[in-house]
């Protein structure tokens, strides 16, 4: 089976999407029972051999100066699927990339495969118009969206997803075709054994001191408006440090942030995947307030490190807050609730609870099974699509309640 994945949310600056493409060609590089490759893009055309996978890297528009680019044309697509001539392909952005793709295949008898990376309607499309428009007006877009979301989604053999509350919108929206498949994590690499105390060190973290640590992309869909909000809330620099990490937007608004609070340190860009694992194994606590997370890698990889971590009761962030039955979420938008959360997480952060968050990581998250999971998924889906079945490919309404 040739397995070619495409996406334009792929990123050197990225964060779950791109660990999951690259955990994708090790697996496949490690197992060439398959073969993989990976579409993406970038400032020119080029074809980088991985391994036995390969990575196309086609010339693209940036977004502004977000770090992340756009694949706006079929033609280079066209290129780089003749050339690897795909069994299957999954399509893991969902702007200009679905109908770019079909174009892109011609007359070629392909099964598609959607993974909803990226709730656009209500992580972008919603807030951004509300702030904008009227309320009426910004609903019209935000549905606007999902129903470009059912469109293509719709038109694809079958659609992916990594948490239950995804495959829940996706069903609302019409989608039938689902597939559970949660993300892994490099539990190696992420773990209590990448503990540092030069690290503690490096941010003044006085012992007997709790680090909880911010490590995200410095924008409000993050939560940083509402990090800021609650910390004079939680705020006792003797028994608590606050260090933030990242780049984004709001950079100049963290550096006026710090100036009144100068207690907090300000970590300089961790552009090595080491570097956030130690940092995640070193804090007490650490923040996974994303209000529209699709899974929460991030907050996973945290778990993995043995460190105890904060979710809102909203998205995929809350479900696996419920799913690891440590503390209950904290209520989203509400900065007494935060403050509350991160002091309770604090005073729970010892061995005993570094023990299971390991386990729960180690047994239920490994990128082995997932891979071997999609595997599985991906011969059904081409068996379907080969027999003109695709109707077994439903599950009975509702099926991961």
């Amino acid at each position: 089976m040739r397995i070619c994945d495409v996406n334009s949310l792929y990123s050197g600056v990225g964060g779950g999407i791109r660990v999951y493409h690259d955990r994708k060609l090790e697996y496949f590089s490690e197992h060439p029972r398959h073969t993989a490759a990976l579409v993406i893009p970038g400032k020119d055309d080029s074809l980088t051999l991985r391994g036995g996978t390969r990575i196309y890297t086609l010339r693209s528009v940036p977004l502004f100066k977000s770090g992340y680019r756009m694949i706006v044309d079929s033609g280079g697509l066209n290129s780089a699927l003749l050339d690897f001539r795909p069994d299957i392909i999954e399509i893991g952005s969902p702007y200009l990339l679905p109908a770019l793709t079909v174009r892109a295949m011609g007359a070629s008898p392909v099964p598609t495969v959607g993974l909803y990376h990226s709730d656009f309607p209500d992580s972008y499309i919603g807030p951004y118009a509300g702030k904008i428009f009227p309320a009426k007006f910004a609903e019209r877009l935000r549905r606007i969206a999902v129903n470009h979301v059912s469109r293509h989604y719709s038109r694809m053999t079958a659609v992916f997803a990594a948490s239950e509350c995804m495959l829940e919108k996706l069903y609302k929206a019409g989608i039938r075709r689902l597939f559970h498949t949660p993300l892994g994590v490099d539990t190696d690499r992420f773990s209590p054994a990448a503990f540092s105390n030069g690290f503690r060190r490096e941010v003044d973290a006085s012992e007997g001191c709790s680090i909880v640590l911010y490590l995200a992309r410095l924008h409000w869909e993050k939560g940083l408006d509402l990090l800021m909000e609650a910390y004079p809330l939680f705020r006792d620099p003797r028994r608590i440090k606050l260090v933030i990490g990242g780049r984004g937007p709001h950079e100049g608004i963290v550096s006026d942030f710090i100036d009144k609070y100068p207690e907090i340190h300000r970590l300089p860009f961790l552009s090595g995947r080491d570097d956030v694992a130690q940092a995640m194994a070193s804090a007490d606590v650490f923040l996974a307030l994303g209000r529209y997370e699709t899974f929460g890698l991030a907050g996973l990889e945290a778990i993995a490190s043995g460190t105890v971590p904060v979710f809102p009761d909203v998205s995929a962030s809350g479900e696996m807050a419920v799913s690891l039955g440590l503390l209950p979420p904290f209520e989203s938008g509400n900065p007494e609730s935060l403050a509350d959360s991160i002091s309770q997480a604090a005073a729970i952060s010892n061995k005993e609870t570094t023990e299971y968050l390991r386990k729960y990581a180690v047994e239920r998250h490994s990128w082995e099974d997932v891979f071997r999971k999609i595997e599985s998924f991906y011969e059904r889906i081409m068996d379907a699509f080969d027999e003109k079945d695709l109707e077994r490919l439903v599950s009975p309404d509702r099926w991961w309640k």
